[in-house]
């Protein structure tokens, strides 16, 4: 009898986790927060001196104002050090992000559209970009996502009495907000 007990209590609970991983959802739904960003480094050097040294922190933050739509803002600090010269940079963003394309269970295509403006020590003026761009998130779990994403595929971007305009992804990574990105975000 305590046999045939155990067997039921066990096969209780392991229909009921079989029925829990069942219900695994992947997505996003109204009043998700994602928490995500990066962090860069980057040294080079010409012969026996040190030539350029960067590094980059830029925190993210996103909330989903219905099922597919999320509007987030950044926070990018940059040093660079090149020779003797010191420099230092802020970037900040703001941006909006719909969910348009689901690729299987764990694949959400998306654009975004954002506005980001950097000052800073390599910046006579203050730099204003808007721009259109381009990303994947790949869901390794519920909670933890790989975030893939082309900066600004379209562009704006003015600089004191200087602007320019900009299609398709030029390649260039001297621009946290102007670069092809690998991320890793959180899902609150």
């Amino acid at each position: 009898m305590k046999k045939l007990l155990l067997f039921i209590t066990v096969l209780f609970f392991g229909v009921y986790s079989i029925q829990a991983q069942d219900e695994t959802s992947y997505g996003f739904a109204q009043g998700d927060w994602v928490l995500g960003g990066g962090i860069t480094f980057a040294n080079a050097d010409d012969g026996d001196t040190e030539e350029t040294s960067a590094s980059t922190i830029a925190p993210s933050a996103h909330y989903f104002i219905n099922d597919s739509w999320a509007i987030g803002a950044s926070v990018g600090l940059m040093s660079m050090e090149m020779g003797s010269t010191k420099e230092s940079n802020t970037v900040i963003g703001v941006e909006a992000r719909n969910y348009f394309l689901n690729m299987g269970e764990r694949t959400m295509w998306y654009y975004n559209m954002g506005f980001s403006t950097a000052s800073g020590d390599s910046f006579d003026d203050s730099l204003s970009t808007i721009g259109v761009g381009l990303g994947m998130n790949y869901f390794m779990n519920e909670n933890i996502i790989i975030d893939f994403s082309l900066a600004n595929l379209f562009s704006y971007a003015k600089q004191g009495d200087s602007s320019a305009m900009t299609v398709g992804w030029s390649g260039e990574i001297n621009n946290v907000r102007d670069t092809a990105t690998l991320s890793i975000i959180f899902k609150l």
